[in-house]
């Protein structure tokens, strides 16, 4: 037996990655009052970034806020704050945004500030760079400690980027910025990273009004150019240079349902471009199961696809198998 397919010693040990997700978790409530991704390009918006001990708000905490408003183009109002979390944070984090426990000792908790981040965005239209991320955080917190959700509408950079500049070799903010020629001060700090995605946003907004780009046809659903069965094997690395870095590199993914923001053969070559491998079917040696929507699945049974179901019996016998929902899976392209 390969190490890959090996049980693992304790059911409760970490991975590799700094998350994981149990099925619990994935029963639990959605966030229903969610407001919705707008294919539209305001001129008035307020940007929001978060940096964050983890990918997971149910375990991880937030250890810095920005919003900044903007009205048509210009920032009129700034809140940022650091943000005490109830556990050190761990070194890993330190060196990706330069926050250290010393520099967090003596600031508010996110009980101190919640109410006043929350009423900063109260009827703002928001605006972030995988922003499903940092609304995701805050409307857990606003609801755990408010009992209110964020209901805000918002843009995603991300989702126009892609769409915009389909030939980049990755759409992170770092990308973006340097294809639009911009240098922001820093990066992984909730502040900078506003400035950066308001002042590429606001590029994007121009390109657009001056290209007469109708956002409708932008976002149209594409059409499949065969209907031939997909096959992961199928789905070859378009670069030889990885980030070995990345969550990603050297996991085996599977996926099941229907993806919402993408086609699989899409997502499947972002896995492998990042140095992962893709699967058609669920065993031993696989590292996350992505869950799709379900709804037009032909195996679908008691609301789970048969690859699901085989996952939760791996996890239950201890295999160290995730399952993820696919906006986590987004997160993780966007790391």
């Amino acid at each position: 037996m390969s190490p890959k397919s090996k049980r693992i010693s304790n059911q409760f040990e970490l991975p590799e990655i700094e998350f994981t997700i149990s099925i619990d978790y994935l029963r639990k409530r959605q966030r229903v009052h969610k407001g919705s991704s707008l294919l539209d390009m305001p001129k008035d918006y307020c940007c929001i970034d978060i940096e964050t001990t983890g990918y997971m708000p149910a375990y991880d905490e937030i250890i810095e806020f920005c919003g900044v408003k903007v009205r048509d183009g210009n920032m009129v109002e700034t809140y940022s704050t650091l943000i005490k979390p109830i556990n050190p944070i761990k070194e890993i984090i330190s060196e990706r945004t330069g926050i250290t426990n010393e520099m967090l000792e003596g600031q508010p908790s996110i009980e101190d500030v919640a109410s006043e981040i929350y009423d900063f965005l109260t009827n703002e239209i928001l605006l972030g760079h995988n922003v499903h991320f940092d609304i995701n955080f805050l409307y857990d917190t606003f609801y755990n400690i408010r009992n209110k959700p964020l209901s805000n509408n918002f843009v995603d950079l991300l989702r126009f980027s892609r769409r915009l500049f389909k030939d980049l070799e990755n759409h992170k903010l770092i990308t973006v910025a340097e294809a639009l020629g911009i240098i922001p001060e820093t990066w992984h700090r909730a502040e900078a990273d506003c400035k950066t995605t308001i002042r590429c946003y606001e590029k994007c907004r121009s390109y657009v009004h001056e290209n007469n780009i109708d956002i409708t046809t932008l976002f149209r659903k594409r059409k499949r150019k065969s209907k031939s069965k997909l096959r992961a094997t199928s789905i070859v690395s378009e670069t030889s240079d990885c980030d070995v870095d990345h969550p990603l590199y050297g996991k085996v993914c599977v996926f099941t349902g229907v993806l919402e923001k993408m086609v699989r053969r899409e997502a499947m070559q972002y896995v492998v471009n990042l140095g992962g491998k893709c699967k058609d079917s669920v065993s031993k040696d696989v590292d996350f199961l992505i869950l799709g929507n379900n709804d037009y699945c032909s195996t679908i049974k008691d609301g789970k696809s048969n690859k699901h179901k085989k996952a939760e019996d791996l996890i239950l016998e201890g295999y160290d198998l995730q399952i993820i929902p696919e906006q986590v899976f987004y997160d993780l392209l966007a790391t």
